[in-house]
């Protein structure tokens, strides 16, 4: 028996010091997969209910197009039977012609060592896999991972994870590195980063482990937030991304506690007078954004959106400027309005 843990290199410490590759991660749900009926053994999803949930045709063509879609690079599939490993190697190769083969514990020898050949020397681009590359398996090319194979065991994840996370032979192994150095020579090399796309239920499972659970160092609730975030968002999300997120939603949550304090704080009745302005309902709803008031502060606060200035409109909607959905979209929506008014109607 051991006291005390001495040191702890984990995948955390690595990335901070450049000794592994960075990720870059992406929720992809799998529409009409239903996990939360599947009971936990020893810590993670029943083996069998879960292969009988996932081990559809319907499942194994959305994995396979979820691996189309989103591999870049060498990629590894996992997935949680043979049947399915078979399955999304079958229609990845024959529908959607990605160059793939399989392989499983229980597998001859000599077939895995051939299919291993494969995909070691680029003759084919996926390697989907059963129980057999989680663990052991070293090939740094590896550059992203399709976890098929959904899971509530931390440690099984960083094991399947761990397969990618190896820069290319020689980028940060020579003499006198360090993290500065080391962080430059994975920027210029051929591998940057790596890829993790978790495959999810369409509820987001919460009790699924995901990349957002390992690298968010949140509440559960801020967590569901930021994996929607990703199972929405075109582009995978890099670290930095991902805080942005959870101290964007902090702060909103912040922001609403505060407000909440301060309503229960209020008492009487409110004095002085309403503006009051009759607006035709009927008409076009894209013409009313015209008679919103800037939700803005600053020079133009308090004018109707008709009234502001081209330049500020344009300024609004820009990509520099990062406004919160809502207001972002009454600016869009603004700016459509004005296009449509002066666009000459033909005939």
């Amino acid at each position: 028996m051991y006291d005390e843990v001495i040191c702890n290199f984990d995948l955390h410490w690595a990335i901070a010091h450049n000794w592994s590759v960075s990720p870059v991660c992406k929720i992809a749900k799998i529409d009409g997969l239903d996990l939360s009926g599947i009971t936990i053994t020893n810590g993670d999803f029943n083996q069998t209910q879960l292969q009988a949930a996932i081990d559809k045709e319907a499942n194994l063509h959305r994995i396979a197009v979820i691996a189309e879609r989103e591999r870049e690079g060498q990629t590894v599939v996992f997935c949680p039977s043979v049947a399915s490993s078979k399955g999304v190697c079958h229609y990845l190769t024959n529908n959607y012609g990605v160059p793939a083969t399989y392989v499983y514990g229980t597998m001859p020898d000599d077939e895995r060592s051939e299919a291993l050949r494969k995909f070691k020397s680029g003759e084919v681009q996926v390697l989907v896999n059963c129980q057999v590359v989680a663990v052991g398996f070293d090939h740094p090319p590896t550059a992203t991972l399709i976890l098929g194979r959904p899971t509530r065991s931390r440690s099984f994840w960083l094991q399947c994870v761990g397969r990618a996370t190896r820069p290319l032979a020689g980028v940060v192994d020579f003499h006198g590195s360090t993290i500065e150095s080391r962080g430059q020579a994975i920027a210029g090399s051929k591998k940057p980063r790596f890829k993790i796309v978790d495959c999810t239920d369409e509820t987001l499972n919460h009790r699924l482990v995901t990349a957002v659970d390992m690298f968010v160092d949140e509440s559960d609730e801020i967590k569901q937030v930021i994996k929607s975030a990703s199972a929405s968002s075109p582009e995978p999300l890099s670290q930095e991304d991902l805080d942005r997120l959870a101290q964007a939603e902090l702060e909103r949550r912040k922001i609403a506690a505060e407000i909440e304090a301060r309503r229960k704080l209020l008492t009487g009745r409110a004095k002085g007078s309403i503006r009051e302005e009759h607006v035709d309902l009927s008409a076009d709803p894209s013409a009313r954004v015209g008679t919103y008031y800037n939700p803005l502060k600053g020079k133009y606060a308090g004018l109707k959106m008709s009234q502001l200035p081209d330049h500020y409109i344009h300024w609004a909607c820009g990509d520099k400027v990062k406004l919160n959905g809502w207001v972002r979209n009454v600016f869009m929506r603004e700016r459509s309005r004005r296009f449509n008014e002066r666009r000459p109607v033909n005939g």
